[in-house]
């Protein structure tokens, strides 16, 4: 019989050869797959930080927002200088509005983990930006959670136009101009055959928010259906020269003739 030390080594082998299976299904788009994996790790240890790391991951693809930042949390807390973790919980801090929250677990990782210089910028910022860093270019690049703009997204993806389209605009008025929203309209636009409102909705999304790669695809998608693309790319390429970070969607806009 096999003493403890030697049924723990086995334990430790098996979780890191499930959790290496289950991050195979999430590369290849299989979420059910590694989920049912990674639950049943977690089952027999529920110190395992990487299994919900990858849950994290997981809840981030379907966008259930809340679900990720907790996953996230619970394996940073459980391994305090995980850099992969650390680094999905501040995107997800950055989403649910959290990073107070999350500032003081910062601080201990990149007192932990000096050399860990991704952790320590993090760490960094968090204290020298304040609520100024939702609006920093990762910040912007994340976005931020709205429940309203969720269910209104979900209505949309449900055909209910009508419905979604007087959920953005409630969002408009009462909680001021919003990036998402304005993008909303705009796919309500598009799907009604309107296509130059919906250029100009993607546009005034895109000057709230200027680094959200899915408005310049739509923008894209408009410009064609309404012979607008020579405008597009100025759009664009304005943007471009003040962030670039939008240099993956230079091929893209380079390949959209124009008339």
């Amino acid at each position: 019989m096999p003493n403890s030390e030697q049924n723990n080594s086995q334990a430790s082998f098996a979780f890191e050869e499930e959790n290496r299976k289950a991050e195979e299904h999430i590369s290849s788009g299989d979420l059910p797959a590694a989920a049912r994996i990674l639950v049943s790790v977690v089952e027999r240890d529920q110190t395992n930080a990487r299994a919900f790391n990858n849950m994290g991951i997981i809840s981030w693809m379907q966008k259930a927002w809340h679900d990720a930042y907790f996953s996230f949390k619970r394996a940073a807390e459980l391994h305090p200088d995980y850099s992969d973790a650390l680094i999905n919980l501040f995107d997800a801090a950055l989403k649910l509005r959290k990073i107070d929250e999350i500032a003081p677990m910062f601080r201990k990782a990149a007192e932990l983990a000096p050399e860990n210089e991704e952790v320590k910028v993090i760490s960094d910022a968090i204290t020298e930006q304040g609520e100024d860093i939702y609006v920093s270019e990762r910040g912007l690049m994340i976005g931020s959670y709205n429940a309203k703009i969720q269910e209104a997204d979900r209505l949309v993806e449900e055909g209910q136009l009508y419905k979604a389209m007087q959920l953005y605009l409630e969002v408009n008025d009462t909680e001021g101009p919003n990036a998402d929203a304005f993008g909303g309209l705009g796919v309500v636009s598009y799907y009604q055959e309107r296509y130059k409102d919906a250029f100009t909705l993607f546009v005034e999304s895109i000057k709230i928010n200027p680094l959200n790669a899915d408005m310049y695809r739509n923008l894209i998608d408009a410009a064609r259906e309404a012979g607008l693309a020579e405008e597009a790319k100025k759009i664009f390429e304005t943007y471009h020269k003040e962030f670039p970070a939008l240099d993956p969607l230079q091929p893209e806009f380079e390949r959209l003739e124009t008339s």
